[in-house]
């Protein structure tokens, strides 16, 4: 048995600290989407059965681990915060005589998400958009892939489902990182569509018929996305090209062709600030995980959570 989320009592303590503004910091998440679309779309909670206890909902369960990816918590120590933090469990419904997830529960409860996550990411964009948050009409596809080093990097003990790829270190020099590359597909706002998980030494380009969806004005990306597979898919859906050029070997490339880079560029690095956010913030700069499948699951919770912030952001700030 489990409790159900929505029947879950309110915190068991005084209304003048209960409304106190510093509980109120997750409210705007709480209104932006309705959650009951999402909670048919998780697996259930995980009981406590050998204790006989209830189990968790699934909700609770979900929005714990999006508070770890806001936070950037370990299960360890998001299970602490929302041990002793009352903001963590008014926004998890857990009462205060209750006790709280530990972390293998929260464990197991991300590797359930599993393949499940892809269709909760995009049932959080459907709701913005029905909430005009998300502009549908018109909108364009900016693509691009950041890496991220794998948890254990080191020769001997190194991720084998990841793989090495060069990047420019903060100093501006080239290196080697063993890990994954994220590729995301972001509109003009920024806000995240698709996302994808590849070993780092997989071709960017490989990778871009899974994250176009399709209904776009416009595909945004930077060289190493053209080719002829690339012109067939845009083709085929009708979107128009604003990949950016290259020259070759004898073939430099032409004024117009730099000029029309640099515009290009203006809009594709709208994506820029999305990794930047995830990497100094949320912990993205590497995997808290071994493998393929965990990390992208990772990578989902963190695009998930981040189209919850940015919408909730946005209504603050637009209305």
């Amino acid at each position: 048995m489990r409790k159900t989320f929505t029947t879950q009592p309110p915190l068991l303590i005084p209304p003048e600290v209960y409304e106190h503004a510093a509980l109120r910091a997750l409210d705007e998440v709480e209104r932006l989407i309705d959650w009951s679309r999402i909670e048919p779309l998780l697996p259930g909670g995980e009981g406590r059965r050998a204790t006989g206890r209830p189990g968790y909902p699934a909700l609770t369960l979900f929005r714990a681990l999006l508070l770890g990816q806001w936070y950037d918590l370990s299960d360890v120590k998001l299970s602490a915060q929302l041990a002793r933090d009352l903001l963590f469990r008014k926004f998890c419904r857990l009462e205060m005589d209750q006790g709280v997830p530990d972390d293998t529960t929260l464990g197991r409860y991300r590797t359930a998400l599993g393949g499940r996550l892809e269709a909760c990411l995009d049932m959080v964009v459907t709701m913005l958009e029905d909430r005009h948050v998300i502009i549908a009409e018109g909108r364009v596809a900016i693509v691009d892939a950041t890496v991220i080093e794998a948890a254990q990097s080191r020769v001997a003990h190194a991720d084998p489902e990841a793989g090495s790829r060069v990047k420019l270190d903060t100093k501006g020099r080239m290196r080697a990182v063993w890990g994954y590359q994220a590729f995301v597909n972001a509109d003009e706002d920024g806000f995240v569509r698709r996302v994808k998980l590849s070993p780092g030494n997989e071709a960017e380009v490989d990778h871009l018929e899974k994250l176009v969806v399709g209904d776009e004005a416009a595909l945004y990306a930077d060289s190493a996305y053209i080719g002829p597979r690339t012109r067939a898919l845009l083709k085929r859906h009708a979107i128009a090209d604003q990949v950016q050029r290259r020259g070759a070997r004898g073939h430099p490339l032409s004024a117009e062709g730099r000029a029309r880079n640099v515009e290009i560029g203006v809009t594709r690095g709208r994506v820029e600030p999305i990794f930047g956010h995830w990497k100094r913030y949320w912990g993205l700069r590497r995997s808290r995980f071994m493998g393929l499948a965990r990390t992208g699951v990772q990578l989902l919770l963190t695009a998930i959570g981040w189209n919850l912030w940015k919408g909730a952001r946005f209504r603050r700030l637009y209305g």
